[in-house]
C-alpha cells in the first residue's frame, strides 16, 4: 500500500508520461505541451503504452496499470475507474 502516490509509479492507476528530453537543447519538459518550453522545438510523440488483458477487471485495457497483474481475491470482477478500451485498429 502507498503512503502517498507518486503519478509515475503505476502501481493502482496508469502512469503519467514522464518529462521527455528535447533533442535541440537537452532539457526536460512536461510531453502534455508538445512544444519545448525552453527553445520552443517540436517534442517527440510519446509511445502509447502497450495494450494489456487486466485482471483485476477481466477486460483489456489500453493504458494498464500494475493491478492488471491479479485477479481479484474474492474472484469477482471489480470495476475500474482508470479503464480505457483499446483502440479498434489496435492489436494486441
Amino acid at each position: 500500500m502507498c503512503w502517498s502516490c507518486n503519478p509515475y509509479c503505476g502501481g493502482c492507476k496508469p502512469p503519467k508520461p514522464r518529462p521527455i528530453k528535447c533533442p535541440a537543447c537537452n532539457s526536460y519538459t512536461f510531453p502534455e505541451l508538445l512544444i519545448c518550453k525552453k527553445c520552443g522545438t517540436v517534442l517527440p510523440e510519446l509511445k502509447k503504452p502497450e495494450a494489456a488483458m487486466c485482471l483485476y477487471i477481466g477486460e483489456i485495457c489500453a493504458t494498464p496499470c500494475n493491478r492488471r497483474k491479479k485477479a481479484s481475491a474474492d474472484g469477482l470482477v471489480n470495476v475500474c475507474k482508470w479503464h480505457s478500451a483499446p483502440d479498434s485498429d489496435e492489436e494486441l
